[in-house]
């Protein structure tokens, strides 16, 4: 399929594609030209899964042997359970 390049010089990735690649809205797009083509590689974008303040209420004490940083280190370098599956999937198909 093709897409038709916009006034902003935007281009639309097909659905098949996102799927087959799992992109998302809010990965990052990375591009450059090789050998004059473009080349455009998808980062994902930081854990948007955080269930920060929804225990807020009931949570009275912060862990004394973890810092914040090392919490959000850790959140931020678990993989996504959707993500997770789908690159499963695309190993085994």
């Amino acid at each position: 399929m093709s897409s038709r390049v916009g006034e902003r010089g935007q281009i639309t990735v097909e659905k098949a594609i996102r799927e087959e690649l799992a992109v998302y809205a809010g990965d990052q797009a990375v591009q450059w030209v090789e050998d004059g083509r473009l080349v455009v590689e998808f980062v994902p974008a930081a854990h948007r899964r955080s269930l920060a303040g929804s225990l807020s209420g009931k949570v009275t004490a912060r862990p004394a042997d973890e810092d914040w940083a090392s919490i959000r280190n850790a959140a931020q370098s678990t993989p996504e359970p959707d993500r997770a599956a789908q690159a499963d999937e695309r190993r085994e198909g």
